[in-house]
């Protein structure tokens, strides 16, 4: 279960294990803002945040409110190509201080732009697998209670469903859960709509498991908030608990 989404979403089960997930949708749909609040609310002491060049603001900090602790546990590195990041992500296991429980790439788009061929992708998809299944048996080794894992989220831009990247059918093989976020046809235009306002619907699929969906409102400064669907259900969805706000969501 994509339980870190999830919870990256208001709603999450704690202690749930996590299949690989991609999270997936057209430009400025909010995909690193999401990835970047899995980040500071995942499970354990240490995150890792991947992606082909430096972040210019953190997409997830809450305005004026943001918890040191929180960043202190997200480790940013940022391999500029599809080499570096597999020379990266090879040599993990030897370059960090502990194992993490959470592996976010983001921009796996860039990353597979120069691919010549389906090979490329699977050969990233399987290495992401394996190594975040190797951290999960560190994590399991050093637990003196509960074994946790090792969860692994990626964000890749694509038009829409029914414009899938060529390389979306390997991906699949390798991330079995997908959050889909695409944009809100049925949301009303309303005051607050108007001037630029952008929503989203995110879908969550994955196996064994009945689809669930939130509303996703990202506002003109990039504020997101986040209500549970049906939404049509709410007298005031943006006041609906498991609301939220996070700033930034550039991409």
């Amino acid at each position: 279960m994509a339980a870190v989404l999830k919870r990256a979403l208001g709603s999450a089960e704690p202690g749930q294990a996590s299949a690989p997930a991609l999270v997936l949708g057209p430009a400025r749909s909010g995909r690193s803002a999401l990835l970047f609040r899995a980040a500071l609310g995942g499970p354990g002491p240490r995150a890792l945040f991947l992606a082909p060049s430096a972040l210019q603001r953190l997409p997830g900090a809450r305005r004026g409110e943001s918890d040191p602790r929180g960043l202190q546990r997200v480790q940013f590195l940022y391999p500029p190509s599809l080499r570096e990041l597999l020379r990266l992500v090879a040599s993990l296991h030897q370059s960090l201080p502990g194992p993490p429980t959470l592996i976010l790439l983001d921009g796996l788009e860039q990353y597979l732009a120069g691919c010549p061929g389906p090979r490329a992708a699977a050969r990233l998809s399987a290495l992401l697998v394996d190594t975040a299944s190797y951290f999960t048996g560190r994590l399991s080794a050093d637990s003196q209670g509960s074994a946790p894992c090792c969860q692994l989220i990626a964000s890749m831009r694509v038009p829409s469903e029914a414009e899938a990247d060529e390389h979306l059918s390997i991906l699949q093989r390798y991330f079995p859960a997908r959050c889909w976020l695409c944009p809100d046809s049925r949301a009303p235009l309303d005051q607050e709509d108007c001037g630029g306002d952008r929503t989203f619907r995110a879908r969550l699929s994955q196996p064994g498991a009945p689809d669930q969906e939130w509303r996703v409102r990202f506002g003109l400064d990039g504020e997101m908030r986040v209500s549970p669907l049906p939404w049509e259900h709410t007298e005031n969805p943006g006041a609906a608990s498991g609301t939220d706000r996070v700033a930034g969501a550039e991409k």
